[in-house]
């Protein structure tokens, strides 16, 4: 890498590179060195690893590369105008949206975030239309209910189609949508890489009101997007009268978490304390995973030192034990900022009659095991928990499978009901061949399968009350299948 040079405080910072040749390969050998700036002396010296970089004493799996700055800014907060609530008019007054039992009103299913659904995947479908959300931007998954279907895309859009895929409406937040709107209580809630939740009334588009989840108004720029410095990137979630949000990429610069009145956008609770935790190494969590309802507590991916972050539902006081610790021990890759090695999805899901289905995948999909159905455990035994920011499964023992598949498939998206299975996904090393198919969970055999014009998106598979599942692909479409007659 090129020289780069950093002063601040009265420490210079120098991170350098050069080309060694050794066992005839090539590796790039990087240090990092603190000097003092008044007198030049080296207050210490760190030779990296390649594909490492250290910072702040943590040891980041990554090449380093690019350009390193510190620049001014003015204290979080002040420059605060106006206040975090906008408000539209009559927002209690919104046309019904008729949700069925069964409709998916949340990404991937439900607050969970398990991809089940109580609705019988159709015996045959066909494809009913298809339309194009974004030529050149990433949609989100979607979400189904009242004979409508919502979808989302990193231009800010939000958008609405009717049973017949004509499109119903179309919004536009102030930042890149990562994740799909939720519907409750006939309105949709979004969070949006501008920093704010949105409230919508579901039928019409309508502004009902916004809140600013982040402490002040700022914007810096991100792969090509100006986004907010706490982007609410991992969508939202509603429990009951409430809807909850997170802000916040780095724990360093704040996460931002509220509850807010589903209904006015009053903030009913708040934490802005939980990104340190650990004050003596300035450790906290991270807001690097979509929000999530789990054992009664808010939970989202909280980055490498906290696997998983928590909060009381009520108080989102913070219900993760400090951590005196500098160095990471999870992986992570957020999908919002990595969609090419984020997208891959695992499933453990258990069966009326005991047994598992699992698949376990890498977040890039590298690595993999192939679909499994296992038999249920003898009675006593419970399977060991499986870390969520790792891929494979530490199983002990392994327990007798009734099937596996053999055709080497990865996926991006999967729905479980009581028979079947619905996956989006590919064969191994064959992305262009992306493909939605129905599996038999009794003996693993695929009861139908649809080509799909290109991979389905993390999460990008729906399906409503009626039976009609919607697949959002990578390259900016959403297809509608029917059952078939």
């Amino acid at each position: 890498m090129p020289e780069q040079t950093v002063v601040s405080g009265g420490r210079m910072y120098k991170a350098m590179g050069h080309i060694a040749h050794k066992a005839n390969q090539v590796e790039m050998l990087n240090t990092l060195l603190c000097i003092n700036a008044y007198n030049g002396t080296i207050l210490w010296r760190r030779s990296l690893s390649p594909g490492f970089m250290l910072y702040r004493n943590t040891m980041v799996a990554t090449d380093l590369y690019g350009n390193i700055a510190l620049g001014p800014a003015p204290a979080v907060g002040s420059r605060d105008v106006g206040g975090p609530l906008v408000v539209g008019q009559n927002i209690r007054e919104v046309p019904e949206l008729d949700v069925q039992p069964g409709d998916w009103t949340s990404y991937r299913g439900n607050n969970a975030r398990s991809d089940v659904t109580s609705v019988s995947i159709p015996a045959n479908v066909r494809l009913a239309w298809q339309v194009e959300i974004s030529a050149n931007e990433l949609p989100t998954a979607r979400v189904a209910a009242g004979n409508m279907v919502f979808i989302a895309d990193r231009s800010g859009a939000i958008s609405a189609f009717d049973d017949n895929g004509h499109l119903a409406w179309k919004t536009y937040t102030g930042g890149p949508l990562y994740y799909p709107p939720q519907i409750a209580h006939d309105r949709v809630y979004a969070g949006s890489a501008d920093g704010r939740v949105y409230a919508l009334a579901a039928r019409t588009g309508r502004f009902l009101w916004s809140y600013r989840v982040a402490p002040e108004e700022r914007l810096i720029p991100v792969y090509g997007n100006l986004i907010s410095t706490w982007p609410v990137a991992g969508g939202v979630v509603v429990h009951g009268g409430s809807v909850y949000a997170a802000a916040g990429i780095a724990h360093y610069d704040g996460t931002h978490v509220v509850r807010l009145d589903a209904m006015t956008g009053e903030p009913l609770a708040t934490n802005r304390d939980s990104g340190v935790l650990a004050p003596e190494v300035n450790g906290g969590v991270s807001m690097q995973g979509e929000l999530m309802i789990v054992d009664g507590e808010l939970q989202f991916l909280g980055g490498g030192v906290y696997e998983i972050a928590r909060y009381d539902l009520q108080t989102l006081t913070s219900l993760n034990s400090p951590k005196v610790q500098v160095t990471s021990q999870f992986r992570t890759a957020f999908y919002p900022y990595y969609p090419e090695y984020g997208k891959y999805v695992s499933l453990e899901h258990t069966c009326p009659d005991g047994s598992t289905l699992c698949q376990d995948a890498s977040y890039d999909g590298s690595v993999f095991t192939n679909l499994a159905l296992e038999a249920a455990l003898p009675a006593g035994e419970t399977r060991p928990r499986k870390e969520v920011s790792k891929w494979m499964q530490r199983r002990g023992q392994s327990p007798q499978q009734l099937w596996q598949d053999k055709q080497d498939r990865r996926y991006t998206s999967l729905v479980v009901s009581d028979d079947q299975l619905l996956a989006a996904g590919h064969p191994n090393n064959a992305p262009d061949q992306a493909t939605l198919t129905a599996i038999n969970i009794k003996d693993g055999s695929d009861a139908w399968t649809e080509k799909l014009p290109a991979l389905a998106v993390k999460g990008g598979i729906a399906i409503d009350a009626r039976g009609r599942i919607y697949v959002a692909t990578e390259d900016g479409h959403l297809l509608s299948y029917a059952p078939a007659k």
